[in-house]
């Protein structure tokens, strides 16, 4: 019977090729005679009973894929679907990890085990990118977790010279702010009112005006392969989605070993597919809800990383 595949995501109108590592990997994936399908998991009703929602997917399979295109992927007439015809589930919505996340993800927790499901929820929402890295205390930057107002404030007077604050569940940098310590805490109670009822803060780390912010992507045990992300002029975000620029760099050993000691950790609880976000030797942030960056770490290194991550992905199907 023929391999199958399914990409969960975002509508078609919200992906972009230039970054998005759904589109990026299923050219590879088609040119391999396997069959794959999209699901735009906003048009699918989350309210359903579970068994009736792994049964009723409504998908179209992908004919054709070129990100270079217009549209980038051909696809077929919508049909149903259900979740037993694939062995390999692609979940990639971005965040917010909302309740609309949850409502839909919540549902794949009963997929049948024997599929392998690229990340696998209830993992992907209970656990936060932002804060996962305090797991790894020798690798990672100090971070503090503020449920009030007042634990806002302290934490950011406690860091020397500047904080970074960011939200609990948002992405490609959205919401993060730099504050000096002495921030006046009118300043501090607006992004509160903003963010509550949890707000991240981090020692501001000085390298990322250095050397930028590293991206390491990892598959299981395997290493994809990474990419520097340097903050356009004037702006201390180095996210590609916020004008950062793409640059080769290769890890350190340490970098590697922090890398391999987070997949060991996160891979039995269905985390496969992360990205490591490193400035200078400090772990920030380890992505897992849908990590990008393969189109990029294609680009700087001239290599075809998603032919090593399908290879990856079909050598972790025959595991399953």
């Amino acid at each position: 019977m023929r391999t199958r595949y399914l990409i969960v995501a975002d509508p078609i109108s919200a992906l972009n090729p230039v970054f998005d590592l759904g589109v990026c990997v299923s050219r590879e994936i088609l040119e391999r005679g396997i069959a794959v399908d999209y699901l735009d998991l906003v048009a699918h009703d989350p309210d359903l009973e579970t068994e009736a929602y792994l049964s009723g997917l409504p998908v179209r399979a992908i004919e054709s894929a070129d990100a270079s295109s217009e549209p980038f992927w051909e696809m077929a007439e919508r049909r149903v679907a259900d979740v037993g015809q694939y062995d390999v589930i692609l979940h990639r919505k971005d965040p917010p990890v909302d309740q609309l996340f949850v409502r839909h993800h919540h549902h794949f927790i009963a997929a049948p085990e024997s599929i392998l499901q690229i990340n696998r929820p209830p993992a992907t929402y209970e656990l936060s990118e932002h804060t996962i890295g305090m797991r790894y205390p020798e690798f990672s930057a100090p971070t503090v977790i503020c449920t009030s107002f007042d634990e806002l404030v302290a934490a950011v007077r406690a860091q020397d010279g500047e904080a970074v604050c960011k939200p609990k569940n948002t992405y490609c940098g959205i919401g993060v702010s730099f504050v000096p310590s002495d921030v006046d805490p009118a300043v501090l109670r607006a992004y509160w009112d903003e963010w509550a009822p949890e707000v991240i803060v981090q020692a501001y780390l000085p390298a990322i005006e250095e050397s930028g912010d590293l991206r390491i992507l990892t598959l299981g045990d395997q290493v994809l392969g990474s990419v520097l992300r340097i903050p356009a002029d004037g702006s201390r975000l180095a996210n590609l989605h916020q004008g950062a620029t793409a640059a080769r760099l290769e890890p350190t050993k340490r970098q590697l070993r922090c890398c391999a000691e987070v997949a060991a950790d996160l891979n039995p609880l269905g985390l496969h597919l992360l990205g490591l976000d490193f400035i200078g030797e400090n772990l920030t942030e380890v992505n897992f809800t849908s990590p990008t960056t393969l189109v990029q770490i294609n680009q700087v290194n001239g290599i075809r990383a998603d032919r090593v991550m399908v290879d990856q992905l079909e050598r972790m199907r025959k595991l399953q």
